[in-house]
């Protein structure tokens, strides 16, 4: 029993020894492959040259990163002016905007006189009303000519044709007492008035 024991012990002991050996020569490879991989790091960050991939990728984010800072979060309307929303004109005048019930943007014929020194026409535009003749200037347009509930405007080529019409607040007023269709509401007639001294 005793010789088996001692062979057995001495088996044991070998295969250890074996395995210490195993053990030591694959680390002694993984640290050889480990230095290898470090100075070829090292040799390759003195030389300048790096993962084409990684650098790929690193050169996307940073362009990426340099057009996201170049934008800019512009709001051209204010969101919470509310004069681009309600026009009525009790609201605006509420808050210090009186005369602004209309497009800022749109022209409007008010009406067009006839009178001893030609005809003229009012217009609304940016909230105020403009009397013109033949000749003026309004928002780069000049007056071609003003005929009777028609003006006719000339800007470099480009010409716009204007007629009468009511303002906002008056359709809207119409609208409320005669109906969105106006059936109830009575005929206006249109009558060209000869402006004098008579």
């Amino acid at each position: 029993m005793k010789g088996r024991d001692k062979l057995f012990f001495n088996l044991l002991t070998f295969l250890l020894v074996v395995v210490i050996g195993l053990v030591g020569y694959r680390t002694k490879d993984v640290d050889k492959q480990i230095k290898k991989w470090q100075a070829d790091i090292k040799r390759r960050q003195e030389r300048g040259v790096e993962d084409p991939v990684l650098k790929e990728a690193v050169d996307r984010l940073e362009n990426d990163l340099r057009a996201r800072l170049a934008e800019e979060f512009v709001l051209e309307p204010d969101p919470l002016d509310l004069s681009n929303v309600i026009k009525t004109r009790k609201f605006l005048e509420s808050i210090g905007k009186s005369g602004m019930a209309e497009s800022d943007t749109r022209m409007r014929l008010a009406c067009t006189v006839t009178g001893p020194n030609g005809p003229a026409a009012i217009i609304t535009y940016k909230g105020e009303n403009r009397v013109l003749v033949e000749g003026d200037a309004i928002a780069g347009y000049r007056v071609e000519s003003i005929g009777v509930n028609r003006i006719v405007l000339v800007r470099s080529g480009e010409r716009i044709s204007l007629n009468t019409e009511k303002a906002p607040d008056t359709k809207a007023l119409e609208e409320r007492m005669y109906g969105p269709d106006g059936m109830k509401m009575p005929t206006v007639e249109v009558k060209k008035i000869e402006a004098g001294n008579s």
